[in-house]
């Protein structure tokens, strides 16, 4: 490194720095305990992070769930199932087909928390995709109520092709759909209009207060 007339030598130290997927913590709302799960992406094995996360909350006394997918822009679909599938016991969670596919149905997988067990999912305008289809399943079964912001409305899933030159093309194949049958896309790869909350919050930035995290932990109390 040079400066001026003078040379510097540096050593640089290359490190991985891991974000954790799940973010947890036990919470309390109108004298009760809540279990807060925060997820940050639909990665490979969150479904377990997530799953274990919560049961872990319920054991130590939670008695409501709040489910944070804020500026969650989605991931794997298997995991959106699978994460779904905690709190949902049976049946469709999400469908889906393309032009040049036929429809797939996907059904909960087993092994959910009990039911009477309050969930809430807390959603904002960045939460996309593998998020949505979460939000919405859990909401057309009428096992969670959403708070926050109508999400971001993308309808369509995409796989990868390989390439013989080593690169790859991210191709949208196919559009799912929830239980109640709702796309929540624009039709094709345009955006939708999304999820809409039903308990409307915003956080104001002017306050250090997270307004529609307490909102949200008030709806499961």
């Amino acid at each position: 490194m040079k400066s001026g007339k003078k040379t510097r030598e540096l050593t640089l130290k290359r490190a991985s720095v891991e974000i954790p997927v799940v973010k947890t913590e036990m919470r309390r709302a109108d004298g009760r305990k809540i279990a807060y799960v925060h997820l940050a992406g639909f990665t490979a094995g969150a479904h377990d992070a997530v799953g274990n996360a919560v049961r872990k909350l319920l054991k130590e006394g939670a008695q409501g769930v709040v489910l944070d997918l804020r500026d969650n822009g989605g991931g794997l679909l298997n995991e959106a199932v699978q994460v779904s599938s905690i709190f949902i016991p049976d049946g469709k969670i999400v469908s889906t087909k393309g032009r040049a596919r036929r429809e797939r149905v996907y059904d909960a997988t087993g092994g959910a928390i009990d039911t009477h067990i309050p969930v809430v999912v807390l959603v904002n305008d960045r939460s996309a995709s593998a998020s949505e289809i979460v939000t919405g399943a859990l909401q057309d079964r009428h096992r969670a109520t959403v708070v926050g912001t109508r999400t971001f409305g993308k309808g369509v899933f995409q796989e990868i092709e390989p390439l013989s030159n080593g690169g790859a093309l991210d191709i949208t194949v196919g559009e799912y759909f929830l239980p109640s049958g709702r796309n929540l896309g624009g039709g094709g790869v345009s955006r939708g209009s999304g999820v809409t909350p039903d308990v409307r919050a915003k956080d104001n930035p002017k306050t250090p207060r997270d307004e529609a995290l307490l909102a949200a932990l008030h709806e499961a109390a």
